[in-house]
């Protein structure tokens, strides 16, 4: 058997993962790290932490396994929309800047927006025609992001041979070459992603006064950027000169694992962050909801993406806050005791901003009709029901350039929660497939990636290799209620709107 050696860099940790070309994984292992806040909107991670990661897991997993000689190329799935600039021998200047910093949002309105009629509509209007989208007023696309190290920190930009998103700095680690894919180029909003071009956009760099040799060469997701070294095959314990494959960002990696690869099949991802994808042949955009296509890691497609900054992230702070010592598991259970709607308590996820479809970096969480009626259950199952209703509000919208679907494949960490899915499925109105090994879907579509990428198979095969482990049909009493609890938690947030002025 032979593998593909796998790691899906996310926010707080990286999971190795030893995957085999039927799909099977042969071994995991996963390392955490830290994201930093020194300031207000500030989010940055330290690169050598990543390496770090994927040195100490690619050793578990080739030792723990014994295939290191088995293995026929390296793969990467990462967190997206990271800016690290570096200098000529690839080491870093500052710490990233990933894709929770917020600190640009003045650059973003520079860029894009007007005070009197919201959008600088010809800027805007060349964004949506070269790139397919815009940068979001939230300061979190590399281009707000580089502008800001340009304005702020003058001698960084400067001194930057190339600034790297977090999957183009672990590539160059392994290979010595300064790529990007196309999927992270393109919310870089600096990209010309017509299907004739895919190419640095002269016009864009011209514009904003970003020097184009100062990014990374941008290539198919499929193709591979170049063989393994001698320094970091030393590291991994590995032969050197094995493949290492240009790979993709998080969310398109795991459009390709969630299986969900033919034309306006929709998947949704339950991790940190939440996102709504469909694979389709030609770009189409919503702009004020802030969501449209990106490239995809299948070069002769493109991929629609609604993202929402935070879903089990609202999880997780609750658990460590109010339920230190549990595991999710027991947090289910409890929420199990609860009834449908959680007697009227609403819970807005919005803990750190959000993207689609609202795009206002300034909104925030809260619990609302919070009474003394209420316990501990109705609390985290206003949790679970506040991310499901948001990811409905984004539904809505998406399904307008997708043309809809009966059924949505899930993936990420939240589809392990049984009852979780089924709040989403009553919620959506819409059957609900838990794909098997969801959490391990960023992995298993970077193996999917480097597998097309090798000759292995086409992209249409891939669903194949991926199984349905459950399916969630939705209760019509309980769509009934959440019907009802939309309408209210949309109130929500327009009444926090006329109140701040926002």
């Amino acid at each position: 058997m032979k593998y593909i050696l796998c790691h899906d860099v996310g926010t707080s940790a990286n999971k190795a993962v030893l995957v085999s070309l039927d799909g099977g994984i042969k071994a995991l292992s996963k390392a955490r790290y830290e994201v930093l806040y020194p300031k207000e909107g500030y989010a940055e991670q330290n690169p050598h932490d990543w390496w770090g990661a994927v040195v100490e897991t690619t050793k578990e997993v080739v030792e723990g396994s014994g295939a290191g000689e088995d293995i026929v190329a390296i793969a990467f799935s990462t967190q997206m929309a990271g800016v690290l600039p570096v200098d000529e021998k690839g080491e870093a200047l500052m710490n990233c800047m990933i894709w929770l910093d917020t600190r640009a949002a003045k650059e973003a309105f520079e860029i894009i927006g007007n005070r009197v009629t919201k959008y600088n509509l010809v800027n805007l209007i060349q964004f949506l025609r070269i790139t397919g989208g815009a940068p979001g007023f939230a300061g979190k696309d590399a281009i707000s992001k580089i502008l800001w190290i340009k304005k702020n920190e003058p001698d960084i930009y400067k001194a930057t041979y190339k600034f790297l998103d977090v999957k183009d700095y672990l590539i160059f680690r392994c290979t010595g070459n300064f790529v990007t894919s196309r999927d992270c180029a393109n919310i870089s909003w600096m990209m010309d992603t017509r299907k004739r071009k895919m190419c640095w956009s002269d016009a864009i760099l011209r514009k904003f006064g970003i020097d184009k040799e100062k990014l990374p060469e941008i290539r198919e997701s499929i193709s591979i950027a170049g063989k393994l070294r001698k320094e970091a095959a030393e590291e991994f314990g590995l032969p050197e000169g094995i493949p290492v494959v240009v790979g993709a960002g998080d969310m398109t990696s795991a459009a390709v694992g969630s299986g969900a690869v033919l034309e306006n099949e929709i998947h949704a991802y339950i991790g940190t962050s939440a996102w709504l994808g469909a694979h389709m042949a030609e770009r189409k955009k919503d702009l004020m909801h802030y969501m449209g296509c990106i490239c995809s890691a299948n070069p002769e497609m493109y991929l629609c993406v609604a993202e929402q900054e935070t879903a089990g992230a609202c999880y997780e702070w609750l658990r460590n806050n109010f339920f230190d010592g549990l595991e999710f598991h027991e947090l289910d259970e409890m929420a199990a005791e609860s009834e449908v709607g959680t007697r009227g308590l609403i819970f807005t996820p919005w803990m750190f901003g959000e993207r689609s479809p609202l795009d206002d970096h300034s909104v925030r969480a809260g619990f609302y009709n919070l009474s003394l009626e209420h316990s501990k259950s109705d609390v985290i199952r206003a949790v679970l029901e506040g991310v499901a209703l948001n990811l409905k509000w984004a539904l809505m919208y998406f399904e307008k350039l997708t043309g809809g679907s009966d059924y949505i494949n899930f993936i990420g960490g939240g589809a392990k929660s049984d009852i979780w899915l089924q709040i989403f499925a009553d919620a959506l109105k819409k059957e609900v497939k838990k794909v098997s090994d969801p959490q391990e879907a960023g992995a298993k579509g970077a193996a999917y990636i480097a597998m097309v990428g090798l000759g292995y198979m086409g992209f249409e095969e891939v669903k194949r290799l991926v199984r349905v482990e459950k399916t969630f049909k939705p209760v019509k009493e309980n769509s009934e209620v959440y019907e009802r609890a939309f309408e209210k938690f949309k109130r929500v947030y327009r009444k926090k709107v006329s109140r701040t002025g926002m």
